[in-house]
């Protein structure tokens, strides 16, 4: 039901999942995993939250359309820290760390684990 109820919301609202097949070409991938790598669970902890915010804006340049937003959502909030907006945050991060990880097979965000399909 819960799934139903989410399809609908999602195809109500126009949302477009985004997928690797989304970049223009596979040079514009490997560029947008080169500059995700960072952020990989290996190396991420030695980062601090300015420099992953620096991270997360050059992703979203080279972010195909359908997942654009959810980065902007995500610098919003690392810019603006607001409670009220934290859910959206949240669903944000997972949607961006989700798709980096389908994106670049060798990139673990953690706390993600991308499914196949």
């Amino acid at each position: 039901m819960a799934a139903v109820v989410c399809g609908v919301a999602v195809g109500a609202l126009g949302y477009q999942w985004a997928t690797a097949d989304d970049f223009p070409d596979a040079g514009a991938q490997a560029a947008f995993c080169r500059t995700a790598s960072p952020l990989d669970l290996q190396t991420a902890h030695d980062m601090g939250l300015h420099e992953k915010h620096h991270v997360l804006e050059d992703l979203s340049d080279r972010a195909p359309d359908g997942v654009r937003d959810d980065f902007t959502r995500l610098l919003d909030w690392y810019d603006h820290f607001d409670p009220e907006d934290e859910e959206g945050a949240r669903a944000a991060s997972f949607t961006v760390g989700e798709f980096i990880e389908r994106s670049c097979s060798d990139i673990n965000i953690g706390g993600i684990k991308a499914a196949d399909g």
